[in-house]
């Protein structure tokens, strides 16, 4: 049961077991959190993995967590300086990740201070959003992950993890204009278990997400 969820590795247990009770055909491993797994500065949650991920495939022997071999979002990071410039050389200049490439991204993660998740732990075979009964099965699994982890931010990629961890609607636009202006990553404080945290929204960078904006967005993070 998820209330008796204390660690990750428990967390990642219960995971396990939902994919195999309510996905039973799906052969894509599900992609779990990984990074400063304890109060890490900034949480970022992403909306769900796909089999563009390498390390969704069952014969992968090294840690998973979001956009593990892919590219573009490893470019956001770069280009909004939270990302380091050797590492970003390797992936441009690499078709695939190794075992050992991706634990020195790891690395990175957790010395930087950052923590990547899904709001989905569901591996889909296409860029296709989550369906409501998915976000349903798998909101409590990430406002558990938030109160075993214990961020001071969390940094929401499009509405969809937003709006159904704040319980708020936002128009991203007007987010953006004001936030342009402030130069100020404005927050919205919530109470997630027995912790608070503050949720900074961000574009989704890639695919039908917004790039640039995430960008100018996640360079105002240095600011908090």
């Amino acid at each position: 049961m998820l209330n008796d969820c204390n660690s990750l590795t428990d967390l990642w247990k219960h995971v396990s077991v939902l994919n195999k009770k309510h996905f039973s055909e799906n052969k894509l491993m599900p992609i779990l959190g990984d990074g400063k797994t304890s109060k890490p500065k900034f949480l970022f949650v992403f909306i769900n993995p796909t089999a563009r991920n390498i390390s969704s495939d069952k014969n992968w022997n090294g840690p998973r967590f979001p956009f593990v071999g892919t590219k573009q979002v490893w470019r956001v990071f770069y280009n909004a300086g939270l990302f380091d410039e050797k590492l970003m050389i390797e992936i441009n200049n690499n078709s695939t990740w190794s075992v050992d490439f991706t634990e020195k991204v790891l690395n990175f993660l957790k010395n930087k201070n950052f923590y990547f998740t899904n709001l989905v732990k569901w591996t889909g075979h296409d860029a296709t959003l989550p369906d409501s009964e998915k976000i349903r099965l798998f909101l409590p699994v990430l406002e558990k992950e938030l109160e075993i982890v214990k961020p001071e931010y969390v940094v929401t990629f499009g509405l969809l993890p937003f709006e159904n961890l704040v319980k708020q609607k936002i128009k991203l636009s007007d987010y953006y204009d004001e936030v342009m202006q402030t130069k100020k990553a404005g927050c919205f404080e919530i109470n997630v278990g027995k912790i608070k945290t503050n949720v900074i929204p961000c574009y989704f960078p890639i695919g039908r997400g917004n790039p640039k904006r995430a960008v100018e967005i996640l360079r105002l993070l240095k600011f908090l």
